[in-house]
């Protein structure tokens, strides 16, 4: 013997006193926390897109206008004392 389960063609009908569709009435607490949390994550994601947009169409201003030799020593840049002999 095999049971079947069917879903019924007809819609639930509304509760009573409803006019319209509630915002949300879809809903339970759950999806609307992860949908919450992904709008978050677009959020972030339009965010970092803009940034490497701007750091694409102008990659010198982001820079520090510091060269690399500032912090070498003496020795390293080639500047030294002759000793005498």
């Amino acid at each position: 013997m095999s049971a079947t389960w069917t879903l019924s063609p007809e819609p639930l009908p509304p509760p009573p006193g409803a006019t319209g569709p509630q915002v949300g009435a879809g809903l339970d607490a759950e999806q609307r926390t992860v949908f919450a949390f992904v709008l978050c994550l677009l959020v972030v994601l339009v965010l970092l897109m803009v940034r490497c947009v701007r750091i694409l169409l102008d990659p010198y201003s982001r820079m520090p206008a510091s060269s690399w030799t500032d912090h070498k020593e003496a020795l390293e840049r080639g500047q030294f004392d002759y000793a005498l002999v």
